[in-house]
């Protein structure tokens, strides 16, 4: 069960507290100057009467956690409150009466005025049951919304982890087995090769399945991962496949969604190198400035032979929807060709940390 809300801290007892000790100042000067009661008489009527009141509201909060109106029809709930507001009111009175007689202000005048305001303090203390009773359920109502807004949003954080894992998970299959075939094929004629490339193909594996559990890691890491990914090519393509890299050093302690960029790699080179028997440049430009991580890799295409709109395939898919789950509208992508070269462009948004 929830807590009281009255009693949830101690800033809201002395909200509370202060709300009523300014009720008996405003009561005890509309009884003064309503009556004949002398201010001494007005002000002990206040405080009685507003102290017990005030003690009877705080134990409503538990018939009204009970009595949900989506737990019962609204013919029972209101059957119940009319039932518990005659109980409160009668028990309120009745200590209130007995506590003015037992201090001694039971005289002639006093007693006059307490059986004339019998029916107005009957009156004001339902409207306060009814008012508190309100305003406890605007809390439970606030509660459940306030519940359900949470449990949406850890609910779309379970359903975003989940699409950013299989995305980082879509590792295509055909390097890990065109790999597997140029390894097979080494072992007899080049043993020594084929072992530096299956240790290379060993460390990008691992990399690989080790991000699968987390979001995000430095650009350092991803370009030596980078590095052993195209070290790999290199052993199958030789001198068709040229590398260019251009990383501004104050760029590699960046934080970039991991395994993002090995699509870059993998489409420049599935739609530069393999169709071209010409040597294919591919340039990675990495830097930053106060508030971006700007990433641009470039490749030579064949114009003749590839349409440029082959580069927007797949693996660069991938990226745009891990950008978007990952920044929103913050982070952005371009893609375009010109003068025989495929060029990509994506800028990340630095957090406060990393822009410093």
């Amino acid at each position: 069960m929830d807590q009281n809300p009255i009693l949830a801290s101690y800033r809201s007892r002395m909200l509370y507290a202060s709300i009523w000790a300014l009720f008996i100042v405003v009561q005890t000067i509309g009884v003064y100057l309503s009556s004949n009661l002398a201010f001494g008489y007005s002000f002990a009527d206040a405080t009685i009467f507003s102290a017990l009141l005030a003690l009877f509201i705080i134990p409503m909060w538990y018939p009204v956690q009970f009595n949900r109106w989506e737990r019962k029809t609204w013919r029972l709930n209101l059957t119940a409150h009319i039932v518990m507001a005659c109980v409160v009111v009668f028990g309120w009175l009745l200590a209130g009466y007995a506590l003015c007689f037992l201090i001694g202000l039971g005289d002639a005048t006093y007693r006059q005025f307490l059986n004339s305001s019998l029916w107005w303090k009957a009156f004001v203390g339902t409207l306060f049951y009814v008012v508190a009773v309100l305003m406890y359920y605007l809390h439970v109502y606030v509660g459940e919304l306030n519940k359900k807004a949470d449990n949406e949003i850890r609910l779309n954080k379970l359903l975003k982890d989940g699409e950013l894992n299989l995305l980082k998970s879509q590792i295509n299959p055909h390097f890990l087995f065109n790999s597997l075939n140029s390894v097979n094929s080494l072992i007899v004629r080049n043993p020594e090769q084929a072992q530096n490339m299956l240790v290379a193909l060993s460390d990008y594996l691992r990399y690989a399945v080790l991000s699968t559990n987390r979001k995000f890691s430095h650009v350092a890491e991803e370009m030596e991962n980078i590095s052993r990914y195209l070290s790999i090519e290199q052993m199958r393509f030789g001198d068709r496949l040229r590398y260019e890299p251009d990383i501004d050093p104050s760029a590699l302690n960046a934080e970039i969604p991991a395994m993002l960029l090995q699509p870059l790699f993998e489409n420049a080179i599935k739609h530069g190198v393999y169709e071209s028997l010409e040597t294919v440049r591919i340039t990675a430009t990495i830097n930053r400035d106060n508030r971006y991580l700007n990433i641009m890799l470039s490749n030579d295409y064949d114009e003749d032979g590839i349409s440029p709109k082959k580069g927007s395939g797949t693996g660069l898919q991938n990226i745009r929807e891990r950008l978007r789950l990952s920044y929103g509208t913050s982070a952005a992508m371009e893609t375009k060709a010109e003068n025989g070269l495929f060029i990509v462009v994506v800028n990340i948004p630095l957090t406060q940390g990393q822009s410093i």
